[in-house]
């Protein structure tokens, strides 16, 4: 799953306290559909957090960024 196939629940521009930018936030059904994956990330600049917001799911899939899409999951090596 990457950020171009996932399902997107929400995608909203927020701003932080005292930031003159918003932050684009999304927010993506996880691979096991009871979470979510969430992007922040800062327009105008190169930095983005990625994060699981499933237990099930970090413990099973890592987030890889640069891989040719912004974000990608892929299951943990054991």
């Amino acid at each position: 799953m990457n950020d171009k196939d996932a399902v997107l629940i929400l995608r909203e521009d927020r701003y932080a306290k005292g930031a003159n930018w918003p932050t684009d936030h999304s927010e993506y059904v996880c691979p096991c559909g009871r979470g979510k994956i969430v992007e922040d990330r800062v327009h105008g600049f190169d930095d983005h957090a990625v994060y699981f917001e499933c237990d099930d799911c970090k413990s099973k899939y890592d987030i890889i960024l640069g891989c040719g899409h912004r974000w990608e999951t892929r299951e943990k090596q054991r």
